[in-house]
């Protein structure tokens, strides 16, 4: 099968960009992708992107609107902050392109909503970046809920920091997480991520209340020298996320959530996801706030069948060579996992379209109703 022609937006020459970390490092591997456009804030910089790359047969453009009408590119991948998703995605939308755009997808429910009618009205496959669902670790606990391992399922926890803000400073990079008309914060971009990774293990919820709170309401920047802004700048997103529910299961288990800023505890991971069923629990530990980036790093099932054993569990997926992923930075490995799933065409199973997008949003609208 030829490869899927793809035009990227947000392909940066700075390291830390996140095209250039978590997408580019599996596009310009794999046999199912080819880079053959590029769009950044000129065609200067668009051009050096290509040059510093080495995509000698990739087109650079000047804006996003001349992209989304280059009859080379298939799928139109949009990694830039979630404030400009909906007015770059749109062109691509209208002239009936595939689209690819990161997490969360629109500034809010609103536009999300908007941009999925869009597709759907163009005819687009779409894709949103919620990775975590097809994570090794994820995908593993999944199966093993599958095969009745842990009997009738009863609860899900999970409980996680983001290690940030404990100095009430906002890094450079990041210093838009304060501000939520922007889209991207807590919240939405960790929050999101984690909630859809456990609803793709264990289903949806029926019913839920959130609870959230705004407790750092003031921030300084902290800038990459290390040195703090004398500016202080007003906060109104949540800093202290909470969720009750009840899954929609049989029978109904019960799910508790609690994501928080701050630092974590000395030694202690940065979250852990545990779910108790009948004959066995299973506990997941991630070095960071969730399992949208890597793997685990523990799975462990307490067999309380065997008096409570303990074991070990590594990932059970076959993926072929493990270097193919492996020598993918950390942030690119889901996020490849992801691209293969696109081609293979799986939506719903392996990877979430736009109208999924939606959903989650609606559900994550919910913290800030209730957030003081």
């Amino acid at each position: 099968m030829a490869p899927i022609k793809v035009g990227i937006l947000g392909l940066s020459t700075k390291p830390s960009a996140w095209a250039t970390l978590a997408h580019y490092p599996y596009l310009k591997s794999s046999q199912h992708y080819q880079i053959v456009a590029v769009c950044n804030s000129s065609l200067q910089t668009s051009q050096a992107a290509i040059d510093h790359f080495g995509l000698k047969d990739a087109k650079p453009h000047a804006s996003y609107e001349s992209m989304a009408q280059d009859p080379n590119v298939e799928l139109y991948v949009v990694s830039t902050r979630a404030d400009s998703h909906f007015e770059i995605a749109k062109p691509a939308l209208l002239a009936g392109k595939a689209v690819y755009v990161e997490w969360p997808l629109g500034a809010n429910k609103d536009e999300a909503r908007q941009m999925a009618d869009l597709a759907k009205q163009n005819g687009c496959r779409t894709i949103v970046g919620l990775q975590g669902r097809v994570a090794p670790s994820v995908v593993t606990v999944k199966k093993i809920i599958d095969s009745g391992r842990l009997g009738e399922v009863h609860s899900v926890s999970f409980q996680g920091t983001t290690n940030v803000w404990q100095d009430n400073a906002a890094s450079e990079r990041y210093s838009y997480f304060v501000d939520r008309k922007v889209g991207g914060n807590l919240l939405t971009i960790y929050g999101g991520h984690i909630i859809d990774s456990i609803t793709s293990v264990v289903g949806e919820l029926q019913s839920w209340t959130t609870l959230s709170g705004n407790l750092r309401k003031k921030m300084k920047v902290k800038r990459d020298d290390g040195s703090y802004s004398e500016e202080v700048y007003e906060k109104d997103t949540p800093d202290q996320m909470m969720l009750m529910g009840r899954l929609a299961r049989s029978p109904p288990a019960m799910f508790s959530f609690h994501l928080r800023a701050g630092n974590k505890f000395t030694d202690q991971p940065g979250s852990t996801w545990k779910i108790y069923g009948t004959k066995a629990e299973l506990q997941m530990v991630f070095k960071s706030a969730g399992p949208q980036i890597g793997r685990a790093e523990s799975i462990k099932i307490c067999d309380f069948e065997k008096g409570g054993e303990v074991s070990d569990v590594t990932d059970e997926i076959d993926e072929g060579p493990g270097d193919r992923w492996t020598s993918l930075p950390e942030q690119g490995q889901n996020i490849g996992r992801l691209y293969e799933a696109f081609a293979k065409g799986e939506v719903g199973k392996d990877y979430a379209d736009w109208e999924h997008a939606v959903k989650r949003h609606e559900m994550i609208d919910g913290f800030y109703d209730t957030m003081q």
